[in-house]
């Protein structure tokens, strides 16, 4: 479950970015970020336990930097005796946006799960912070972590096998997050993992996100698209039927009710009243629009 949110206090911003695979859009999805975290004002604290090296880590310290912030750090955390330290969590809790990059989300789990500096993240977001994950370490942001195997995708579209869960920090309980460096899979890849993840559980809302695209989630349940590329939202609350129970792990899965939406830029949904909205009709992107604006 979310941190309870303290008295007087609004839960922060999530933001999920796909891959950062173009320089131009890279800097626009973290100028994004920069927003959200105080712009000039921003504390940035970079957080690299999903990735296997830090490259990623240090671009994004130098851009931070010479977009100047008030501060930008990296967490030297390598190791869960680490990630129990007061003077890690004491530079959680100064930051005034948490950035976790691209990585290997169960890599982030197993090294940050269950530690202070875990509990300081999701209390930051609680305490009105934002925090945001790029590409898969941004899964680790959500409850339900989807852990697929590409030995096992082999057979019917669906079954039951095509994914596992594992558990995240947690900071949000009804998204569950899905994407790679491809664009333009969403139906051939992220469909099917989705579909199966909310037909194990209907409470989820799978989402997948095109590289340089990403969402922001606000306090009110809203999250809006934002980027060149699509978010896939896969909703399960009006799921009828599934046999997710029944048969083998192999078994071809059948499932009916659930509802697709692929969204572009300016779009939202919500995730209380399952309802996806077009943007204003002047903020409907028109053709040379990126000239225009932040995308």
């Amino acid at each position: 479950m979310p941190a309870q949110v303290p008295p007087g206090f609004t839960r922060g911003p999530i933001i999920f970015m796909g891959p950062l695979i173009d320089a131009r859009a890279a800097e626009r999805m973290l100028q994004s970020f920069w927003d959200e975290a105080g712009s000039y004002g921003a504390r940035v604290l970079i957080v690299a336990a999903a990735s296997a090296d830090g490259a990623q880590a240090e671009h994004m310290r130098t851009w931070f930097a010479e977009n100047e912030v008030d501060s930008v750090e990296i967490l030297p955390v390598t190791s869960r005796q680490s990630a129990h330290d007061p003077a890690l969590v004491a530079m959680v809790d100064a930051a005034t946006g948490i950035l976790i990059t691209d990585g290997s989300p169960l890599r982030f789990a197993a090294t940050l799960g269950g530690t202070p500096v875990a509990q300081a993240i999701r209390r930051a977001n609680a305490r009105g912070r934002v925090v945001a994950g790029v590409g898969q370490g941004g899964a680790v942001l959500c409850q339900h972590i989807i852990v697929h195997d590409t030995a096992v995708e082999a057979g019917p579209l669906l079954h039951r096998a095509l994914v596992r869960f594992a558990p995240g920090l947690g900071l949000v309980n009804r998204i569950t997050l899905d994407c790679d460096e491809e664009a333009g899979s969403h139906f051939r890849t992220h469909l099917p993992r989705l579909l199966t993840a909310v037909a194990y559980n209907p409470f989820l809302i799978g989402v997948a996100l095109d590289p340089n695209t990403g969402i922001v989630l606000y306090a009110n349940s809203t999250l809006e698209v934002f980027g060149p590329g699509n978010a896939l939202v896969v909703d399960g609350w009006r799921i009828e039927y599934s046999s997710i129970a029944e048969g083998d792990n192999n078994a071809a899965l059948s499932v009916t009710g659930a509802q697709i939406h692929n969204l572009g830029q300016g779009f939202t949904f919500n995730l209380d009243t399952h309802l996806a909205e077009q943007p204003p009709e002047s903020e409907i992107p028109q053709a040379g629009y990126e000239a225009y604006t932040s995308f």
